[in-house]
């Protein structure tokens, strides 16, 4: 198995967080390096590696992204790495529109 030391799942912090920025899950990676998925889950938390999950960006963040209509919600949210109901529910916490019609006016009212 890759970066097993002592019988223990050691991968470099440098190795972690390249794959984590290309994009990978802690379950592509359990599978690339040949280990339970719970290893990578502890390393990563150990590096103090990975987005924080769930947090919505600020309002004026998501204004702005919300004023791009032709650029669907679940886009959006991929983006700022959180799931599509993160950014429904931040932007009706705010006030802010995300249906087609609502994004149009948002995006006319920008100066």
């Amino acid at each position: 198995m890759a970066y097993m030391i002592d019988g223990e799942y050691r991968p470099p912090r440098a190795v972690l967080r390249r794959l984590l920025e290309a994009g990978e899950t802690h379950a592509s990676i359990a599978r690339l390096h040949e280990v339970p998925e719970h290893c990578v889950r502890y390393r990563c938390r150990r590096f103090g590696l990975g987005k924080p999950r769930g947090m919505a960006p600020g309002r004026d963040a998501l204004a702005m992204a919300l004023a791009h209509a032709d650029i669907p919600v679940r886009e959006i949210a991929r983006a700022f790495g959180v799931k599509a109901s993160t950014i429904h529910s931040a932007a009706r916490r705010m006030g802010l529109p995300t249906d087609e019609r609502g994004r149009e006016a948002l995006r006319e009212s920008r100066p």
